[in-house]
């Protein structure tokens, strides 16, 4: 089963330069967590100070209640699956989802059933004696986590191990993991840039830029919530408009922009006056017939793309500011061709505005 993991007050300096700073979160017994993040944000580094490849320049790590730092990642109750996997093409299955087993001094007959149970586990049936390069990308992601399973680690940890999967297989994959980490219990920690892969597969997800943890969170809440302007610009799609507040009304305010007064929810309790940016989701904006509607923004239709499940619509403003609707492809959404000027709106209870933030990785 899994433990608890630990992450107080963490930072990981190289010269001048912080990897992570002052990074506080607590990961649960069993959970699966998702560090989400662009490239160079520190998420890689977090990964490598949880397993015991370096110690953090400040801060302290435990894992199920114990102090972590001194302790080499070979005395770790972690295993850890790398980007590239790091199998043995020499091995056969049994031989590389064995391996660390024969290490630890694990008695043949035990080694194989346990393999075997493994095998089981991750459905790799009839690919014992297989070698890695006669196995699929799929199947080479399964060895590699029932090798990693195969040490009994309290504490799982994954960096980007699906991100050389083409697409239709990273979504299996996908649910496989999730499937296997509610069947094991391990606590999973997994690295991603792919804000999909976060949302999908966890129970919580920690967004990170630049060394910072912006915002820790269930999937729901950092995608309809985003706490900061960057966590709302990085984590799905998003129009903006930037403006001055002009207005408090209880939880909601006025922003002045250059296409208008729009009315949105306020949830850092901005003040009159400050600056700001209004986020808009793409589904949440639609087409109105009403000349009065509120939040009303007219436009010209630039492009339309047709995407399958919906079609992505550009809208640019009369004020010049390119926006995007997504209409469902579910028969309901009215009927619409480039070039043609048509109002749009949205709810003032879909749209959020937060404090200017670097959101320029986003």
């Amino acid at each position: 089963m899994g433990q608890d993991v630990e992450i107080a007050d963490v930072s990981m300096r190289f010269g001048d330069f912080y990897a992570a700073r002052d990074i506080n979160v607590h990961i649960e017994a069993g959970e699966f967590f998702s560090f989400l993040g662009p490239s160079g944000c520190g998420k890689t580094t977090l990964l490598r100070l949880v397993s015991g490849f370096m110690d953090p320049t400040k801060g302290q790590i435990k894992i199920g209640g114990k102090d972590m730092i001194g302790i080499g990642s070979n005395n770790r109750p972690t295993a850890m699956i790398f980007q590239n996997l790091a199998l043995f093409p020499l091995m056969t299955v049994m031989e590389n989802i064995g391996f660390g087993l024969e290490v630890r001094g694990m008695p043949k007959v035990e080694r194989i059933k346990k393999v075997e149970e493994l095998i089981e586990l991750v459905d790799l049936f009839g690919t014992g004696n297989r070698y890695v390069s006669e196995l699929s990308g799929g199947q080479m992601q399964r060895v590699a986590i029932a090798r990693a399973l195969a040490v009994n680690p309290a504490v799982l940890l994954l960096d980007e191990p699906l991100s050389a999967l083409d697409l239709k297989l990273r979504h299996h994959m996908r649910a496989e993991l999730r499937n296997i980490q509610r069947r094991t219990g391990v606590t999973f920690i997994y690295i991603t840039h792919d804000q999909t892969e976060a949302l999908t597969m966890s129970d919580r997800v920690g967004v990170m830029s630049i060394g910072k943890l912006e915002q820790v969170a269930v999937p729901d809440v950092i995608y309809n919530n985003p706490a900061t302007a960057f966590v709302a610009s990085f984590v799905g799609e998003t129009n903006r408009l930037q403006g001055t507040i002009s207005n408090i009304d209880g939880e909601y305010a006025v922003l002045n922009t250059a296409s208008g007064p729009f009315s949105c929810k306020n949830p850092q309790r901005m003040s009159k006056g400050e600056e700001g940016t209004i986020f808009i989701r793409p589904e949440t904006v639609f087409m109105t017939k009403e000349s009065n509607a509120s939040n009303l923004l007219a436009c010209g239709i630039q492009n339309l793309s047709f995407e399958g499940a919906y079609a992505v619509v550009t809208l640019k403003t009369e004020q010049g500011q390119l926006l995007t609707m997504r209409l469902n492809n579910d028969g309901t959404a009215p009927s619409v061709k480039a070039d043609e000027n048509v109002n749009v709106t949205f709810n003032r209870e879909n749209a959020f505005v937060l404090k200017n933030g670097d959101s320029s990785s986003a």
